[in-house]
């Protein structure tokens, strides 16, 4: 019976199937991307491409792990995608905002109301873009930007937005997201394999 049950609870999930983009610059910080990556997997509910904003799939995290991606971002349909997830780390961060690809990515999902994500120093994108104006948001502190209010704690959801601090909350911030697209239900199957709940 209890077999029959989890056959089926997977199956609902992957009607609802959403499909996530995490976007990689040299610099990322590794454990904000691969532990969101990995959450989002636990889920049953979020399908995840890590899409490398270069020419080429390898990258290098910030303390100096070679990653590869599953795509590039200039090769990917992005009207596939439901939303975006950007990790932190100083450089990776840099590279991420000065990207043209990213910024027009960006735009897109903001222009179409479809969710953006982030975590670190990654939310002072959002903030440059005025994306955060008038909005509750945390970041790493120092990379404050914009006009939206800072909120001195770990993870902190606004509207369509969920900003995450460090990489200290990156498995909070990575369930708070999966719970908001695909729905609480899907927390069971998470803390399963990451708690042995």
């Amino acid at each position: 019976m209890s077999l029959s049950v989890g056959v089926t609870t997977r199956w609902v999930y992957n009607l609802a199937m959403k499909k996530a983009l995490i976007l990689l610059a040299d610099g990322f910080e590794q454990v904000e991307a691969l532990a969101t990556h990995d959450v989002f997997h636990r889920s049953g509910g979020i399908k995840t491409t890590l899409a490398s904003i270069k020419d080429n799939l390898e990258l290098v995290t910030s303390s100096g792990v070679h990653v590869k991606a599953d795509a590039l971002l200039s090769d990917l349909d992005l009207d596939e995608y439901d939303f975006i997830v950007l990790p932190g780390g100083k450089l990776g961060v840099e590279n991420l905002g000065s990207s043209p690809l990213v910024k027009k990515a960006l735009e897109k999902f903001h222009d179409e109301g479809k969710h953006i994500h982030a975590i670190c120093a990654a939310p002072s994108i959002l903030g440059g873009l005025g994306y955060l104006d008038g909005k509750n948001y945390v970041c790493f502190p120092g990379f404050q930007k914009g006009n939206g209010h800072w909120q001195d704690t770990g993870v902190v959801k606004d509207g369509g937005t969920i900003t995450g601090r460090s990489m200290g909350y990156s498995v909070d911030f990575a369930c708070a997201i999966a719970s908001f697209e695909v729905g609480e239900g899907c927390l069971k199957n998470i803390y399963a394999g990451i708690r042995g709940e």
